[in-house]
């Protein structure tokens, strides 16, 4: 678990640089394509309320609440929740997935949908996190997530599911505390999306207009 401890600390040292690089649209793909992509396919259910897990500085629960869904925004890193609640109306919780999956969040549920954007990245902790999630959703409720694309990978010669160096790569060199992060292959996603209660797993891949480069999955789960 100290890997999955890391993660946490490095994302408490770069809450600033974080929210700087969000603040001024800072990252590429976000910007072209993936950020579009989440929202749509939020969009796309009509719900009337959203589980933002892995929220951080808030800035999908803020387009999602200008839209007249009502947010519930969770995240562990207390200076990015305070962050949110400065600019979203909505309710933000500080608290770890693992709070969320024994349920002690103190969470008004059911949801319509639960989104989790780029916010998986350790092992035992997404693991027992989506297992709790069907708890969380209501009648017909669905899972939206969006991730790196597994196929990313494939030019590493490295599409194993597992444990990987990470990097701040890309971000500027005020980013600190690069951790390991746990990478899962397609299959595995969907086995483990299935093993957590979802048998209705549907996905849609986001590329690169430009390039056509693959750069993110987002899966489409139901119980």
């Amino acid at each position: 678990m100290q890997k999955e401890q890391d993660i946490i600390q490095s994302w408490q040292a770069n809450a600033g640089n974080w929210i700087s690089i969000i603040e001024t649209n800072g990252i590429e793909s976000r910007k072209i394509a993936t950020n579009k992509a989440i929202i749509q396919a939020v969009c796309s259910e009509e719900p009337a309320s959203v589980l933002d897990i892995g929220c951080g500085e808030g800035w999908l629960a803020k387009e999602l609440s200008g839209r007249g869904i009502a947010v519930t925004g969770v995240d562990i890193i207390p200076d990015l929740v305070e962050k949110a609640k400065e600019k979203v109306k909505g309710n933000f919780i500080v608290a770890s997935y693992q709070d969320i999956a024994e349920r002690e969040t103190g969470l008004r549920g059911p949801f319509d949908v639960i989104v989790i954007n780029f916010a998986l990245i350790g092992k035992e902790s997404t693991e027992n996190l989506l297992a709790s999630l069907p708890h969380y959703l209501s009648a017909g409720g669905k899972l939206i997530i969006q991730t790196l694309h597994p196929h990313s990978r494939k030019a590493t010669d490295d599409y194993v599911s597992g444990w990987k160096p990470g990097s701040w790569d890309g971000l500027g060199d005020q980013f600190t505390m690069p951790y390991q992060w746990y990478f899962r292959t397609l299959e595995d996603w969907l086995q483990l999306l299935n093993e957590s209660g979802f048998n209705k797993i549907y996905f849609a891949e986001i590329v690169n207009p430009g390039s056509r480069q693959p750069l993110s999955v987002i899966f489409r789960c139901r119980v």
